[in-house]
Parts: C-alpha cells; sequence; structure tokens
C-alpha cells in the first residue's frame, strides 16, 4: 500500500505502510452539533426577539430583571450548552468559551453600538451575529481539526500525526503494546466507526475516573466559628487518551485491531513445548 499513498514521514528500512486511516466525518458529532446549536441560538433569537422579548417582560415582576430579561435569557440559553460540554468532554476550553461569548456581549452593547450611534430603543442583535458567526466558525475549527489526524498501520510500528502546520507526531511499536481495545457508540455501531486503543506498560492509552466524596462539621459563637472537613477519593484507570494517542473514531476499526493483533503476535515469543 505504501505505493498508493503519500506517506509524510520517513519509514524504516524494510518498513511498509499497511493501512492509513482518519476520523470518520461523524467521529466529533458533539462538538459539531455544539457550535451548530449556538448559530441556531443566534438565527432564532434574531427572528423571534420581538415576541421573546414581550414573553419575558410579561412573565417578570423585578424591576431590575424587566430592564434586563433578555439578557438574562440570553447568557442563561448559552451557558447550558457550554456547561453539558464542559461536563461531559471534562475540557476547560468550553469555559472559556462561554466567558468570551459573554463580554464579547457586554463589549457590544457598551462600547460598539454607542460608538456606532445605535439607538437603545431598537435591537441591533450584535450579540446574536456574533453568536452566529462563533458558530459557523468553530464548526469549521472542528472539520480542520479532525482532518489533521492521520493513522498509519506499518509493518513494524503504529504512527499517529495530528497537525496541518504545525505537526506533531507520535510511534508506537508493536512490541512495545499490552493491550488492545476497541470502543464503539451506539452511532459507531451503527454506521461502523469506533475507536482502537492500544495500551502499554507505560501507560498510554489509559486515563482515570475520579469519584469523590466528603463530609464537614462546623459551628460559631458570637461571630466566631469552627468547622471540620474530611474528604476521600478514589481514582479508576479506564481505558481512555487524547486523539493522538489512539486510532480515534476510525471507519472498520476491526479491520485496524485485527492488523495490530497480527503483528503484534508476530513478535510473540515462541512457546516451548
Amino acid at each position: 500500500m505504501s505505493q498508493n499513498i503519500s506517506i509524510p514521514f520517513q519509514l524504516l528500512p524494510g518498513e511498509e505502510v499497511l493501512l492509513m486511516r482518519r476520523p470518520h466525518p461523524l467521529a466529533m458529532l458533539d462538538l459539531m452539533l455544539f457550535w451548530l446549536s449556538l448559530a441556531l441560538l443566534g438565527g432564532l433569537y434574531i427572528i423571534y426577539y420581538p415576541q421573546l422579548s414581550a414573553l419575558l417582560k410579561g412573565k417578570v415582576q423585578i424591576d431590575f430583571l424587566v430592564k434586563h430579561t433578555y439578557d438574562v435569557f440570553w447568557f442563561v440559553s448559552i451557558m447550558l450548552p457550554l456547561v453539558i460540554m464542559a461536563i461531559f468532554r471534562i475540557s476547560f476550553g468550553h469555559v472559556l468559551t462561554l466567558l468570551a461569548l459573554i463580554a464579547g456581549n457586554i463589549l457590544l452593547q457598551w462600547k460598539v453600538e454607542p460608538h456606532l450611534g445605535l439607538s437603545k430603543g431598537a435591537h441591533a442583535h450584535l450579540e446574536n451575529y456574533m453568536l452566529i458567526a462563533a458558530g459557523l466558525f468553530g464548526m469549521v475549527a472542528v472539520e480542520i481539526f479532525r482532518h489533521g489526524h492521520r493513522y498509519y498501520l506499518t509493518s513494524k510500528r503504529i504512527v499517529a500525526r495530528f497537525g496541518i502546520l504545525k505537526v506533531m507526531e507520535r510511534s508506537t511499536l508493536y512490541s512495545k503494546i499490552d493491550d488492545l481495545i476497541l470502543q464503539k457508540g451506539v452511532l459507531g455501531g451503527m454506521l461502523n466507526f469506533g475507536t482502537v486503543i492500544p495500551i502499554t506498560s507505560s501507560g498510554l492509552g489509559m486515563g482515570q475516573d475520579m469519584a469523590m466524596g466528603g463530609a464537614a462539621v462546623g459551628g460559631g459563637k458570637g461571630g466566631i466559628g469552627a468547622g471540620l472537613f474530611a474528604a476521600g477519593g478514589k481514582a479508576k484507570n479506564v481505558p481512555r487518551a487524547l486523539s493522538i494517542y489512539v486510532l480515534f473514531k476510525i471507519k472498520n476499526p476491526e479491520e485496524a485491531r485485527n492488523l495490530i493483533l497480527q503483528e503484534m503476535q508476530a513478535r510473540e515469543l515462541p512457546r516451548h513445548a
């Protein structure tokens, strides 16, 4: 297969490429839907702003919220998908995205709109155009991120490359792999894509799930307080790693897994009777 595909790295003596894979087009569907939801929120706010504004003001009785009811609703509506993604993907980047969008909204309302001479009575929807732009940019960035992954199975090793302009490359010799795990989700089972995780003795391919619990007792008198806090935690190693360290949601993962197993078996020491 070495003659049929472009090989962006130098092969070792006697080495040939057996298989090349990228993540499946739907491998990062959750990220795509996240950015799409932000773009859709911006579009919906632009289209339905008069009806939404009238509805919210009719339901709210607190003076401060009457004046800023739309802003509060806007912040909450973008916060929910960002918080969900931050929890399930365990990424602080989504929290930074939330803070950036909130800061952008404040900047647009307090600096840009007055500078452009926009009337306070007429809603300019700059913050919603910002949501649409951020959503479209995010979707393009996710596709570039996905396309930047390349996995090569050669006759000697697994080569994972990531990046477009700045490239990171990692090689794992078959002789260093102790275990091999195949993971498929519901969508992956229907469309035949999944993640192949090679696990080495150095811990490559493993992550940790944390479970923690705590208890506290406190008391105070006359403005003086005292307390006692105790906590315990337990970590469990699970097969999980960054997309550069695994064959992340590739099509037909069984083919890649079987090929790796064959190469691992070929390096097993012969058993003596």
